[in-house]
C-alpha cells in the first residue's frame, strides 16, 4: 500500500536549512528602509529571516525610538525612502498613535516601537527560532544604534497599545487560531453529537403500534 503523497508547499519559496543571512542577501528596499530608519535615529535594528517560520513574509525588521514623535519620524523616513522602489505598501496599523507602528510591504514588515512597548510584546522572543540577520554595521555605528541604555529609563504607555496585526496582514488561518481553544471547541461538538444519539428515535411508535395524536387542552370543547 503507497503512502499518500506530500502536502502542497505552504510558502511561496522552498524553505532553506541555511540558518545565517547576511545584509547581502536582504532585498534592496529593505536595505533601504534600514539605512532610512536609523537616520532617523532608531535604536537596536533587528531583522528576522521569517520564511520558514510564519509563512506570510520573508522579512521582518524591528526597531525601536523614544517617543511618539520619533516613532513618526522613522516611519516617515522610511515610507519617502521606498517612493519609487519596487516595494509596495500594502496594509499598516498603529498610524494613529505611533506607539507601534506595523507597515507591510509584502516581502516583508517593519515595526516601528516605542521602546517600552518593544519590551513589553517581546515579538523577538515569539521568533526565537528565525534566524537574524547580520547586519555588518561599522563598528563605530554598531555601538551607537545599538546601545539602548537611553531608552531603557521609558515611561510605559498607559494603556498599552492592542497588537498589531491580523489576517489582514496575510498568513494561513491556522496561524492566527488558538489551538487550545480549538481542541475545546472539537471535544464539546464530540459531546453534543453523543448526546443527540440517546434522543434519537425518542419520538418514534413501537412496530405495530397505532400512532397516538397528542391531546390538546381544548379538544373536548368541540366533543359532539
Amino acid at each position: 500500500m503507497g503512502l499518500p503523497g506530500r502536502d502542497p508547499p505552504r510558502y511561496s519559496r522552498a524553505v532553506s536549512d541555511k540558518r545565517t543571512w547576511t545584509r547581502s542577501e536582504l532585498p534592496a528596499a529593505l536595505e533601504r528602509a534600514l539605512d532610512a530608519a536609523t537616520e532617523r535615529g532608531a535604536k537596536a535594528p533587528v531583522i528576522l529571516r521569517l520564511t520558514e517560520i510564519a509563512g506570510y513574509t520573508d522579512w521582518v525588521m524591528l526597531v525601536s525610538a523614544r517617543s511618539e514623535r520619533q516613532v513618526r519620524g522613522v516611519v516617515d523616513g522610511v515610507t519617502e525612502s521606498l517612493v519609487g522602489s519596487d516595494a509596495r505598501l500594502i496594509g499598516s496599523d498603529g498610524l494613529d498613535h505611533y506607539l507601534w507602528a506595523l507597515l507591510d510591504y509584502d516581502d516583508f514588515l517593519i515595526h516601528v516601537f516605542y521602546h517600552p512597548v518593544r519590551k513589553h510584546y517581546d515579538l523577538e522572543s515569539m521568533w526565537s527560532d528565525a534566524p537574524r540577520v547580520e547586519l555588518e554595521l561599522p563598528p563605530e555605528v554598531q555601538a551607537e544604534i545599538m546601545d539602548i541604555s537611553d531608552l531603557e529609563g521609558l515611561a510605559a504607555p498607559e494603556p498599552m497599545p492592542s497588537y498589531r496585526g491580523d489576517l489582514a496582514f496575510g498568513g494561513f488561518d491556522d496561524e492566527f487560531v488558538d489551538e487550545e481553544f480549538e481542541d475545546d471547541q472539537d471535544f464539546e461538538d464530540d459531546e453534543l453529537e453523543d448526546d443527540d444519539e440517546l434522543f434519537d428515535g425518542d419520538d418514534e411508535p413501537a412496530p405495530g403500534a397505532e400512532p397516538t395524536t397528542e391531546a390538546k387542552p381544548d379538544d373536548d370543547l368541540f366533543e359532539p
